[in-house]
């Protein structure tokens, strides 16, 4: 009995303690209701995507990433882009799928912002994905892979006169072709022949169905543009040349096959008589 009797003042003396923390915790410090801080894990993913949305968002780590892509493209090979999608997502107005939206809007948003690969040897595809990531629909997920591809075989600038019909076939996804002899001597030919006559030349710029129809229009105007511009700085008043742009919109082949896309890349210099 008297060993009880002498532990209750150690009891109380401990209550007391534990009585005087918590108040010195509540009211001296002010953080009685404070709760644990959890931290979040760090998304260090460098581009993801958001279900249904085509527009890629970036982390701190994605120019260090991007860097290391662009730098990885050997001289003379293309990098393509490849957009991926899931059963579900809805294809964005302009494009086939949103895998190829997601590709363009990279290319288009991301990689051309960089001088160290040419917006021309950069291509786009996408692929379909069996599986939606986890989350998939409520967060961000990756949805963007690179590929180092050779440029397709036969794939030059090739010239077809047909009367007075001239078809000019360009590389994938080129305006321009750098210090091409063949394009250069035809024109030349072509600007001497100009100069005996009174003829006048309807360009008209197509392209393939890659991208968007305003981002081909462009390519279309672009390519129109070039062809111009050289005609010009061989001595052929601008007023005696037309240009326009049919984009995607005038396919002369199916765009189906490797070859048809070739076809549909070209630039129509049509030449007419003065009436």
């Amino acid at each position: 009995m008297f060993s009880r009797l002498a532990l209750l003042p150690i009891g109380l003396f401990v209550l007391w303690c534990i009585v005087c923390q918590q108040w010195y915790v509540c009211h001296i410090k002010q953080k009685c209701d404070e709760k644990p801080v959890v931290e979040q894990p760090v998304d260090n993913r460098p581009l993801v995507f958001s279900w249904s949305s085509p527009d890629p968002e970036t982390r701190p780590t994605y120019e260090a990433y991007r860097d290391s892509v662009l730098g990885a493209v050997p001289a003379g090979k293309l990098l393509e882009a490849v957009g991926l999608y899931f059963k579900g997502e809805p294809a964005p107005a302009g494009f086939a799928n949103m895998g190829l939206a997601r590709a363009t809007k990279i290319k288009e948003r991301l990689l051309v912002e960089v001088p160290t690969l040419k917006a021309e040897n950069i291509v786009v595809s996408s692929r379909l994905v069996g599986t939606e990531p986890e989350g998939a629909r409520t967060g961000k997920f990756v949805a963007a892979e690179f590929n180092i591809k050779d440029p397709p075989k036969g794939d030059e600038v090739e010239i077809v006169e047909v009367d007075n019909t001239i078809t000019i076939l360009f590389p994938y996804g080129k305006s321009t072709r750098e210090s091409d002899a063949k394009v250069d001597d035809y024109l030349e030919k072509l600007s001497k022949r100009l100069k005996q006559t009174d003829e006048t030349v309807a360009i008209t710029g197509h392209t393939d169905d890659a991208g968007t129809i305003e981002f081909n229009q462009k390519l279309g105007m672009a390519r129109a543009n070039h062809v111009q511009g050289i005609l010009v700085s061989k001595g052929i008043a601008a007023s005696r040349i037309s240009i326009a742009s049919k984009g995607e919109l005038e396919p002369v082949a199916s765009n189906d096959t490797e070859e048809g896309t070739r076809q549909n890349r070209r630039v129509v210099l049509v030449l007419n008589k003065k009436k």
